[in-house]
């Protein structure tokens, strides 16, 4: 079993392992936002899906109102016919005033219906059109999401792969770091944005930016133990330490 490492040589490993942490999340970040290439698409094939709905629907109700309008049509022109068989038989004035201005009625009617079924069946016609018109673009819409998606798959398993490899060389780095201080790390990480490790510059928490004690700053130049902010509680460390200390031949290099 390997001696632990010497505390210049943790922090040496802890921001090798944070500029892992940050490549992680950053790719991270980046598969999370790749959902949002596909969502306007999926937004437009609902919005025209809602219109063929639409339009569908507008479709069956003119065909309905159509046959409705022939079949008055069929009726009036048979009660027409009637009409002008009984004109034929009729006996003295009065019948024939009657029964042609039942027939003249039955013509105005006629007419009527007839404006009806054309007005409908030129609707018919339109919408048919629309129809045709947003069921192409659906169509177009809808290839562009399947190629979309092949490549946001594509290049979602690309970042999975990625992320992978940099979680292996993370993890080959941390048996070079005390248990507790990983903890700590992983802990302060999760709860600072990221920024688990901090240097201090000039006396003051590059974290936090807090000024660190006097008494605290000179126990850390000192480099015989790890530190933490009193104020953001980062493990911090001066960056002009570690270069200048040789580091220790254990610790583990990380790609």
């Amino acid at each position: 079993m390997n001696p632990p490492l010497l505390p210049g040589d943790q922090m040496r490993t802890l921001e090798q392992i944070q500029e892992v942490d940050l490549k992680i999340d950053g790719l991270k970040r980046r598969k999370a936002q790749l959902p949002v290439k596909l969502k306007s698409i999926h937004e437009d094939t609902q919005k025209l899906k809602l219109k063929l709905s639409i339009k569908k629907a507008a479709l069956e109700e003119m065909e309905k109102l159509s046959r409705q309008t022939q079949a008055a049509l069929d009726l009036n022109q048979d009660r027409l016919n009637r009409s002008s068989v009984k004109l034929d038989a009729v006996q003295n004035s009065q019948e024939y005033l009657a029964a042609t201005k039942e027939i003249d009625q039955l013509k105005k009617l006629t007419a009527s219906l007839e404006e009806q079924l054309k007005k409908a069946q030129t609707e018919f016609e339109g919408i048919k059109k629309e129809f045709a018109d947003i069921e192409s673009e659906l169509e177009i819409i809808q290839i562009d999401l399947e190629e979309k998606t092949t490549l946001v798959n594509s290049e979602s398993a690309q970042l999975d792969i990625e992320i992978q490899n940099l979680t292996q060389a993370r993890n080959q780095c941390t048996h070079d770091i005390e248990k507790r201080v990983l903890v700590q790390y992983d802990r302060i990480r999760a709860a600072r944005g990221g920024l688990g490790l901090v240097p201090v510059t000039q006396g003051r928490c590059n974290g936090c930016h807090m000024m660190i004690p006097p008494q605290l700053y000179n126990e850390i130049q000192k480099g015989n133990h790890v530190h933490y902010c009193p104020s953001c509680h980062r493990i911090v460390f001066i960056p002009t330490l570690l270069q200048s200390q040789p580091p220790n031949d254990q610790t583990t290099p990380l790609n």
